[in-house]
């Protein structure tokens, strides 16, 4: 038999498992508690997402606008460009058809106006420049058709149209062929200054002299006696019967020139370039070339009696039928010269570069001294 209990009766504890209502109850208030943060969270995000979009939209407007000004202000700038352009070229015509108005003016001061009207046109207007040319051409060929009265020089208007011919930019017309057929110029001058350059505001620098741009011009026919064409540009020019006789041609520029029948008695072509010109019944009787090239010319029935051809290049060139009787020929280079039918009657050939192969066939006498290789 138990023993009675005596006192407060004893209270038997409850167990809970770990799993039991208290766990549950905790995180289910955990729960509660983290649904309105969510919520927030999501609030804030959507919020942001919003403004941020906001910011794009306004960006892509403002580029959207800019791109917009830019299209507008470039279309107003080339229109405008183009209203410049078109109230430029009326003003080119204008001046233009003024300009060759005075070219037929019977006063010489205006036609003179006239030329150097179209000069300062040919320079605004490159491409304008072939036109004026030819008109210029045209002027002195109308003009100089005649030969000026003795101990008289070239009219003042012809040489004022002449230099602007001479001294325009050839570049700008590269296609365009100066043609002065049958042009009577003696004593014909052209005074050339040497071109200054600008490369930029405050720097100046002259380059070297200016030289007249004749090349690939037709001057066949033409008059040049006793003309004043130092350091010219006649390359390519076609001279055909072209009296140039007591010219100044120092140092001129003749390559590839085409001197058929060509008078260049007494004239002067010291240190001239010659190289691949033709020359064809040409009279160079006392002419001066000292130090002159004419490597890889023909020479056709070319007279050059008295001639001064001291250090003169000939290297290559073909040589049939040239009169070369005394005439001065210290330091000529003939190597690899092509030589036929050739006169060294009374030439001193000592200094002279020559093999004997191309001496056979030559006409020597007892006046001509030969190199001592060949003596």
């Amino acid at each position: 038999m138990p023993p009675p209990t005596t006192g407060r009766p004893r209270l038997r504890r409850r167990r809970t498992t770990r799993g039991g209502r208290r766990g549950g109850t905790g995180a289910a208030s955990r729960f509660t508690r983290s649904r309105p943060s969510r919520r927030r969270r999501q609030g804030l995000d959507w919020a942001r997402r919003i403004e941020l979009g906001s910011v794009l939209l306004a960006s892509l407007a403002a580029v959207g606008g800019l791109w917009y000004s830019n299209l507008q202000t470039r279309q107003a700038n080339e229109q405008a460009r183009q209203e410049r352009l078109l109230i430029k070229e009326g003003q080119i015509t204008d001046r233009y058809t003024a300009a060759v108005e005075n070219l037929g003016d019977a006063n010489r001061d205006v036609r003179l106006g006239g030329i150097y009207a179209l000069q300062r046109i040919m320079q605004d207007s490159h491409r304008d420049q072939p036109t004026i040319a030819n008109v210029l051409a045209t002027y002195v060929r109308s003009h100089a058709s005649k030969r000026p009265p003795m101990g008289e020089d070239v009219p003042a208007d012809v040489d004022a149209a002449l230099t602007v011919l001479a001294t325009r930019e050839s570049d700008y017309d590269a296609a365009f062929m100066l043609d002065l057929t049958g042009v009577q110029l003696p004593r014909f001058s052209l005074v050339l200054t040497p071109r200054t350059y600008f490369s930029k505001p405050g720097d100046r620098e002259t380059g070297e002299p200016a030289s007249a741009a004749f090349n690939d011009a037709n001057l066949c026919g033409a008059v040049l006696t006793s003309a004043d064409l130092t350091d010219a540009d006649l390359s390519g020019s076609h001279l055909c019967e072209t009296n140039l006789g007591g010219a100044l041609l120092t140092g001129a520029d003749l390559r590839g020139a085409v001197l058929d029948a060509t008078t260049l008695r007494s004239a002067d072509l010291v240190e001239a370039d010659l190289g691949l010109a033709t020359m064809r019944g040409a009279d160079l009787r006392h002419a001066r070339l000292d130090g002159a090239r004419l490597d890889d010319t023909t020479m056709t029935n070319v007279d050059l009696r008295h001639a001064h051809l001291d250090d003169v290049n000939l290297r290559y060139s073909s040589m049939t039928d040239v009169d070369l009787r005394d005439a001065d020929l210290d330091g000529l280079d003939l190597t690899g010269a092509t030589l036929q039918d050739i006169d060294f009657r009374g030439a001193d050939l000592t200094q002279v570069k020559l093999t004997a192969n191309q001496l056979d066939g030559a006409r020597i006498d007892a006046d001509t001294k030969l190199p001592p290789h060949l003596s």
